[in-house]
């Protein structure tokens, strides 16, 4: 057997591991939001901690197991990388997995130093699984002659890791200087996300469906561009924070930076391929989560005329960007690998619709809380609620839909998934 086949599989356990933090966060957000003893509201110290813990705890928990399992299962076939193996994977997943434990045994303690502790411990044991991934990350980067149509944001992006890694870490525990808190977030936001989200698009549009929305002689440059513009973020997020620039220059940059990654690919051939006479099979996951990104553009500058800065320095669309478009690009594309891993005929895979109304109808409601002045200056927090209640929903549904599918295929599973039998081919 091909040694670039041995490891086809180990996703499984990355995106199952995935869909249990899922669940359990969604739990979490909801006795935060029903039964929290930490009077976040009352408390803007406190509001703007929580909501990095939680910012964290979100993308390096679920979105990072879902880009681990799709990182073990494809890198090894597209690259014959020998690193990506089941020891590494579970070191990753040991590290994660009870560094978000920490984070939640110290939310639920109800007791704020407590937390502080124990979060710290998580946050550190999550940035430590980062860094596990190192040296397949590297091994990655020796093998970018073989990169195609993804560039260099097939191998770069593990090198961001280890940065973030440290970004991430050294934010918390410099967190009494003010702004380090808001730079932690403005580099997972503002760099991991992005970065992220523009190799799943990638993969998706130019690799999997051979779309070539983006010149991949291009890709250097708007790599750099991604690139400058998140660092800028970062620095710009820090000096917002000690009052030296406004709120009115952080919305619109972060509007800049989702514009930028949206018109990386060619929205224009996007479109044509996704409607119309000309439309071909694709992920609907990944699309939305794409075309989600100039919304999310618009609701970034929306504070600029409705007047309302956030709370505690809190930019709504952060969140939005993480749980909506970044998670369903990342979880339209696993879900869209494990198909092929089932062989399932593309033009007859399924959309799912009830989730994704669910998931919109669920980010309406939460722009609209973060946003509206009497949702959180006059405490009227049903909107609040009806959101937590549809979120909580959903994601169950998606999360029992996805452990269904990955432990219970009802379908034969093949170790080789539709499609990267061409790009062996290719490569070799």
């Amino acid at each position: 057997m091909d040694k670039r086949q041995q490891f086809a599989g180990s996703y499984l356990e990355l995106f199952t591991s995935s869909m249990i933090s899922f669940i359990a966060l969604t739990f979490l957000l909801s006795w935060l939001t029903f039964f929290s003893p930490y009077e976040l509201f009352e408390n803007e110290d406190r509001l703007a901690m929580m909501n990095y813990v939680l910012i964290a705890l979100f993308t390096l928990g679920p979105v990072m197991a879902i880009l681990a399992g799709i990182a073990f299962d494809t890198f090894p076939l597209v690259y014959n990388v020998p690193s990506f193996e089941k020891t590494t994977m579970r070191h990753f997943l040991q590290l994660n997995g009870i560094g978000q434990l920490f984070i939640h045994v110290g939310i639920y303690s109800g007791t704020w130093s407590l937390f502080i502790e124990l979060s710290g411990i998580g946050i550190i044991l999550m940035c430590l699984a980062l860094l596990s991934l190192t040296s397949s990350s590297l091994d990655i980067v020796k093998q970018k002659s073989k990169s195609g149509e993804v560039g260099i944001f097939s191998y770069a992006p593990g090198l961001v890791l280890v940065i973030c890694a440290f970004f991430i870490g050294a934010s918390w525990f410099l967190r009494d200087i003010t702004g380090m808190i808001e730079v932690g977030i403005a580099f997972i936001v503002g760099i991991f996300c992005m970065m992220m989200m523009s190799t799943v698009l990638l993969s998706h549009f130019n690799r999997r469906l051979g779309w070539s929305t983006t010149n991949p002689k291009t890709l250097p440059i708007r790599f750099l561009f991604l690139l400058i513009f998140g660092i800028g973020y970062t620095a710009a997020s820090f000096l917002r924070a000690r009052g030296s620039i406004s709120e009115d220059i952080i919305d619109m940059w972060f509007a800049v930076i989702l514009l930028n990654v949206f018109f990386m690919m060619n929205p224009i051939k996007v479109m044509r391929f996704s409607f119309g006479r000309y439309a071909k099979p694709h992920s609907r996951f990944v699309l939305i989560g794409y075309l989600l990104l100039p919304m999310l553009a618009i609701v970034s500058i929306a504070p600029i005329w409705t007047g309302h800065g956030g709370l505690a320095n809190i930019q709504p669309t952060h969140w939005l960007l993480i749980i909506y478009s970044c998670f369903f690009i990342v979880s339209g594309f696993a879900i869209y690998l494990h198909e092929d891993h089932l062989h399932y005929s593309p033009s007859s895979r399924v959309t799912h619709w009830h989730l994704v109304i669910m998931f919109l109808a669920a980010g309406g409601l939460m722009t609209w809380s973060l946003y509206d002045d009497s949702v959180l200056l006059d405490r009227e927090y049903l909107p609040i609620y009806i959101w937590i209640a549809i979120q909580t929903t959903a994601s169950l549904l998606l999360a029992v839909l996805f452990i269904r599918h990955t432990i219970f295929p009802a379908d034969n599973w093949h170790r080789m998934p539709m499609f990267y039998d061409r790009l062996i081919e290719n490569n070799d």
